[in-house]
């Protein structure tokens, strides 16, 4: 067992919480170093990297953007997307919201397939947010294939706007692995949690498929 949680606002987590960054950029460096290895692949963003070098435009580092030249082996960067995730219902998420349908303690969030992320994504996961007032959860734990994050409070965030729940160390939610997210559900009704950090692609016509989709 191990992990440790920051709570905060989400909407002023970069001003008040500089160390937001410094897990975004170590997970994200960790992530797109994992990626180049497994993938024998090389990222996007080192070329735009130098071709921007080349009008004097430094370039640190790029965002997330399709602009991958899959013929030359890149891999590209995107934010998570939802369709890599299953609800409550065991639905594929067509956005970050979903409806509780039960109480009680179930998962509420895993790997679109069967528990599992899908083949040819990588996911750098930094924390989560509640972006409803109402939170129907009084407590979560994570298990990222056999790292298990153990059990967080959430009533003590009950008293924020949109609370945050910010990791003290990223991970790394590699394909082909499980992914859980459990809780302990107190009423039905709607609920909205944003998994927070980045995600790589190796195949870039899957990103191109119709949004909502599953990133099959």
């Amino acid at each position: 067992m191990s992990g440790g949680f920051v709570i905060c606002e989400y909407d002023k987590v970069k001003q008040e919480f500089p160390e937001y960054l410094s897990v975004m950029n170590e997970t994200r460096n960790k992530l797109i170093a994992k990626a180049e290895k497994d993938w024998d692949m090389t990222f996007s963003g080192r070329r735009k990297i130098v071709e921007a070098a080349k009008f004097g435009v430094n370039l640190m580092p790029p965002g997330p953007g399709l602009d991958v030249d899959a013929g030359a082996g890149e891999f590209g960067e995107s934010t998570v997307i939802p369709a890599a995730f299953r609800n409550i219902s065991n639905t594929t998420l067509t956005s970050w919201h979903q409806w509780f349908t039960a109480t009680g303690a179930q998962i509420i969030m895993s790997g679109a397939n069967g528990g599992n992320i899908y083949k040819d994504y990588k996911i750098g996961l930094v924390g989560l947010a509640f972006l409803d007032k109402a939170i129907r959860i009084s407590e979560f734990k994570m298990q990222i294939s056999d790292k298990k994050i153990g059990r967080v409070n959430v009533e003590e965030a009950m008293v924020y706007n949109k609370p945050a729940f910010v990791l003290e160390e990223g991970y790394i939610l590699d394909e082909e692995t499980g992914f859980d997210l459990t809780a302990l559900v107190l009423s039905q009704g709607p609920q909205t949690i944003k998994l927070l950090g980045q995600m790589v692609y190796r195949v870039k016509d899957k990103m191109l498929t119709n949004t909502g989709a599953a990133l099959l």
